[in-house]
């Protein structure tokens, strides 16, 4: 193998691996509305509260973002919350507003 090839070959495998990182990277307006879909009906996304639990601002409020912790929590649904499924991609964005909600 030519040094040239090499070096190519380390640059597409460069670029792929920055592709795939790039794609978890959460966007927290899509997180936003996942959460106004998903979770509106019993937890307000705003400082409002609901009757029916927390919002998801005061249920961030004063914690730590902890990714994992988070994961988690969307991936176990409590009652009377209905299973989601979640993609990996989803998941990440609603974690990069619920990061977002821990730092306002």
């Amino acid at each position: 193998m030519t040094v040239r090839r090499v070096v190519c070959l380390a640059a597409a495998l460069f670029a792929l691996c920055g592709t795939a990182q790039a794609a978890e990277v959460g966007d927290p307006a899509m997180g936003r509305m996942l959460a106004d879909r998903w979770c509106a009906s019993c937890h307000a996304t705003t400082s409002r509260g609901s009757d029916a639990a927390p919002s998801l601002p005061r249920l961030m409020r004063g914690r730590s973002a902890d990714e994992a912790r988070l994961r988690t929590w969307l991936a176990a649904p409590h009652p009377p919350m209905r299973g989601i499924d979640l993609s990996r991609q989803q998941t990440e964005d609603i974690i990069a507003w619920l990061r977002q909600l821990a730092r306002e």
